[in-house]
């Protein structure tokens, strides 16, 4: 029989291909194994890859023009066209609310969808969250509607209720009377119309004795007017008949010629 295995190899070398030991075919075998997980581990990466893009992730802020994960993002509420990272909204609301610009809006261009402050609680500081809800519960009111007292050691927030014939009033803080209607301290013996006009004349004299005291112009000592001397000497002859030194604003008399020389030296 040894002899006869031999020989048939020797007369059909293609029947030697067929005979294989135990251990090269447990070799093939694992090999085959191997290559198989091997192709199932390349076919899963291209998918998880696709599920864990990290574009996906991120967001554009428009104000810093970086590209941010999608934590540092901001959500805009009311606005879709806009994006911008946590940082640059929180900088761009506390500038608003520090320049007293209420409503906040979103800081696209031209877009008005309005920032809740309640979004923003966690980005910026307790005191300045406070200021936007004031700020904003502020700007409700109508301006004809709101007035502060005029009070300056006080300065509360007041509501005037115009449908309501209350002018003469008292400030709930300082309890010190006013008028609700002019917004200043209660001006006794005169109606709102006859306050209104003698205030503005007095601030129109105000302005022109700030004119006079800056041009240098002189009062006449008897009646009081202004008198602006162009040019000539300093002995005034005003248009009610008195006469007095242009220098020094006395009564004229021969003395006042050496105020001349004081005139000339300053």
């Amino acid at each position: 029989m040894a002899d006869i295995i031999p020989k048939v190899f020797d007369e059909n070398e293609d029947f030697r291909i067929f005979l294989v030991s135990d251990d090269e075919c447990a070799e093939e075998l694992q090999f085959q194994e191997i290559l198989a997980a091997t192709l199932g581990i390349v076919h899963l990466i291209p998918s998880a890859e696709i599920q864990e893009s990290p574009e996906s992730s991120q967001g554009f802020c428009d104000i810093c023009m970086e590209t941010k994960v999608t934590s540092e993002m901001f959500k805009l509420e009311n606005c879709s066209d806009h994006s911008f990272c946590c940082d640059c909204i929180a900088q761009y609301a506390q500038s608003k609310i520090q320049d007293h610009i209420f409503p906040v809006t979103c800081p696209g261009l031209r877009c008005r969808a309005t920032i809740e402050p309640a979004s923003c609680k966690s980005l910026i500081p307790e005191n300045v969250f406070e200021k936007w809800e004031g700020g904003l519960s502020e700007s409700t009111l109508l301006d004809c509607e709101k007035f502060y007292c005029p009070y300056k050691d006080c300065s509360e927030l007041l509501i005037y209720d115009q449908d309501q014939d209350i002018i003469e009033c008292i400030c709930p803080v300082c309890q010190r009377l006013l008028c609700a209607s002019c917004g200043v301290p209660w001006h006794i013996g005169l109606d709102c119309d006859k306050f209104q006009k003698e205030e503005k004349n007095r601030e129109d004299d105000l302005k022109v004795e700030e004119l006079a005291n800056n041009s240098k112009w002189m009062k006449c000592p008897h009646c009081k007017h202004l008198v602006q001397k162009a040019d000539g000497c300093i002995h005034i002859t005003c248009w009610c008949g008195s006469e007095f030194c242009y220098v020094c604003g006395e009564t004229w008399s021969e003395s006042h010629w050496s105020c001349q020389t004081v005139n000339d030296r300053i």
